[in-house]
C-alpha cells in the first residue's frame, strides 16, 4: 500500500512539474524583453568664424540630448539663445511701431546609434547676427558687425543668417569639423566642429 502512494506522489510530482515550468517561463520571458536603460549624450558645438587666418569669434554651446521614450534608439535635443531685436514698423502714417526679430543661435540635434562603435548624429545650424552701417572719419559709409556695447542699432539693421544642416558620424568623444561657408559681404568663414559623449 505505502508503495502504491509513493508512487502516485511521483506521478503526480511529474504531472505538476511541467506546468510549474510552462507559469514562470512568461515571467522570465518579461523580465528578458524589458526594455534597456535610455543613453543620454552630451553634444557640444563650436561655431568659429575666421578672417582669412585669424579667429574673429568662437561661440561654443553644449546640448544635452536625450531619448523622448525609454528604449528608444533615437535621442533629440535643441537650444534657442539670442536676443529680439525692435525693427521700425509704421502701420499707419503718423504712428510709430515696432516689430521683433530674433537674432541668435537655433541648434537642432538629432542622435541615433547604427552600431555598436558609432552614434550618427544630425545637426541644424542657424545662427544670425546684426550688420550695421555707419561712417568714417572721412565720411564714407561702412558696415561692420553689431558687437555689445555699440550703440543699440538703427531702425532697420542688416540681419546676416548662416544655415547648415550637416551628418556626422562619431565615435564616443570624438569631434569633427564640417562646413565652410563664406560670407559674401564680409569675406569671412564660418566652420562648425561637433563632439558627442556619452553620458553613462
Amino acid at each position: 500500500m505505502k508503495t502504491m502512494r509513493t508512487l502516485l506522489v511521483i506521478l503526480a510530482a511529474a504531472l505538476l512539474l511541467p506546468s510549474l515550468h510552462a507559469q514562470e517561463k512568461p515571467g522570465a520571458a518579461a523580465a528578458s524583453d524589458s526594455a534597456p536603460a535610455a543613453t543620454a549624450y552630451r553634444v557640444q558645438v563650436v561655431i568659429s568664424e575666421y578672417d582669412g587666418a585669424t579667429k574673429v569669434s568662437s561661440l561654443p554651446y553644449s546640448i544635452p540630448v536625450a531619448p523622448v521614450l525609454p528604449g528608444d534608439t533615437r535621442a533629440f535635443g535643441s537650444m534657442r539663445t539670442g536676443i529680439r531685436v525692435p525693427v521700425a514698423a509704421n502701420s499707419k502714417p503718423g504712428e510709430n511701431g515696432f516689430s521683433y526679430v530674433d537674432v541668435g543661435t537655433n541648434l537642432d540635434v538629432r542622435v541615433r546609434r547604427p552600431d555598436a562603435e558609432r552614434y550618427s548624429l544630425e545637426l541644424t545650424v542657424e545662427h544670425s547676427w546684426l550688420y550695421v552701417r555707419e561712417k568714417d572719419k572721412e565720411g564714407n559709409a561702412e558696415g561692420r558687425a553689431w558687437a555689445p556695447g555699440d550703440p543699440a542699432p538703427g531702425s532697420a539693421p542688416l540681419i546676416h543668417t548662416f544655415r547648415t544642416n550637416v551628418q556626422f558620424l562619431l565615435r564616443d568623444a570624438h569631434s569633427a569639423e564640417t562646413t565652410m561657408a563664406t560670407d559674401p559681404v564680409t569675406g569671412h568663414v564660418f566652420k562648425v566642429d561637433a563632439q558627442l559623449t556619452v553620458l553613462k
